[in-house]
């Protein structure tokens, strides 16, 4: 059973094939992790610093289109997120800039649907998950944490695998 983010982020790194030496796109695709000092280097100019998830998840990775995983069917969605992007940490610091109220975010899904996390002048070690249409509030998060949202994606991805299997 999977139950820390790193376990999590490489369970689904798993199913996500690598670029092709030849540069050909591989669908699902993630980019390459960052350094810790590349990620404070592009966390920069902003007014407040992210939770030591965020960090972690840009050391995976730093964005990639995870449309293709073997998500749970739409009855499940409720419980299980569908990511379609990690968004790239360069984008998503100039849509917090952009946005201006201290929301940072993570994931896009195709339907409009973002989730973020919120920064703070003190640093957190979890960052709580709000998931919301676009023109939308999130007023509670739908994750106390990254971990948590990750954890129940590799959940249903299990669950789906051992469906499709029987």
């Amino acid at each position: 059973m999977v139950s820390t983010l790193n376990e999590a982020l490489e369970f689904i790194a798993n199913y996500v094939p690598p670029k092709s030496p030849d540069g050909r796109v591989a669908y699902p695709i993630l980019e390459d992790g960052l350094s810790y000092a590349e990620i404070k280097q592009k966390l920069k100019d902003l007014p407040f610093d992210l939770p030591t998830e965020v960090y972690e998840l840009y050391q995976w990775s730093d964005g990639g289109f995870l449309g293709n995983l073997p998500y749970p069917n739409r009855s499940d969605r409720s419980e299980y997120a569908k990511i379609d992007k990690f968004i790239s940490l360069g984008r998503a610091v100039s849509l917090a800039k952009e946005w201006g109220n201290g929301a940072f975010p993570l994931f896009e899904y195709e339907d409009g649907d973002i989730c973020f996390t919120v920064g703070s002048q003190v640093k957190q070690r979890i960052a709580p998950i709000f998931c919301r249409h676009k023109s939308s509030v999130a007023e509670q998060p739908k994750y106390d944490s990254l971990t948590t949202m990750m954890v129940k994606l590799v959940e249903g991805i299990q669950s789906e695998s051992r469906r499709s299997a029987n």
